[in-house]
Parts: structure tokens; C-alpha cells; sequence
């Protein structure tokens, strides 16, 4: 099947390494984490879309951009930054194939005071 795919990866001020969330992770606001989707195979040439959606009564779009992927490069990164405290959803999409959704990763913003600081 030529269906693509990759793995997301999260990484926190002051980790090295990204790593693989699993289930619905939880970001403070201040916080700004970076992500990476790592395509599991060379698939050529491809324009990948990267969308936040928040969810409101439906998913709003609050960010779009897109990046070229090609055999040399498989990786396309990003980060959560700046955003309120809210359901988001981060989708990767294939852009020329009417934005196919690749893969997609639910998150939650949360408003920093709720975690108490020892």
C-alpha cells in the first residue's frame, strides 16, 4: 500500500530527546514543547500540510503552514507555543491529495496556576 506514514515525537525545555506521547498529552501554557513527525519511509517529493485545530463547538483552524518533504529530508517539525488553554488537535496532512489526513495527535493546553508549584 503506498499510504503514508510517520511517528510523532514531543520534546520539553530542558529534554534532549524527543519522545513518543502516548494517550492525550497535557502542556502548560507558558510551556513550549517541540514536535517532530518522522515519515517511516522515503516517499519522494510530497508538500505535507501542518495543521492546530482547537476545538470549540467544531475543530477552528488557528494555524496552517506547509513543508516539502523529499527522500533526503523525511522530517517535518514544529511547536506549541502561545496558545490558550483549550482541546487542540495537531494534523498532518498530504496537501496535494486534498489534505489526506496522514496522521493526527489530540493535546490539551492547560492554564499554568492549575499545577501548584512546590
Amino acid at each position: 500500500s503506498c499510504a503514508i506514514g510517520g511517528t510523532f515525537g514531543f520534546k520539553k525545555f530542558g529534554e534532549d530527546t524527543f519522545h513518543q506521547l502516548t494517550g492525550t498529552p497535557e502542556f502548560a501554557s507558558d510551556e513550549a514543547v517541540d514536535w517532530v513527525f518522522k515519515f517511516h519511509r522515503k516517499y519522494g517529493e510530497r508538500t505535507i500540510g501542518i495543521v492546530y485545530q482547537k476545538k470549540e463547538l467544531v475543530w477552528v483552524e488557528v494555524l496552517s503552514r506547509s513543508e516539502k518533504i523529499d527522500n533526503f529530508n523525511r522530517v517535518v517539525y514544529g511547536a506549541i507555543k502561545d496558545l490558550e488553554p483549550g482541546e487542540y488537535q495537531l494534523v498532518i496532512t498530504e496537501v496535494e491529495k486534498d489534505n489526506k489526513v496522514i496522521d493526527r495527535k489530540d493535546f490539551i493546553i492547560y492554564e499554568k496556576d492549575r499545577a501548584e508549584d512546590d
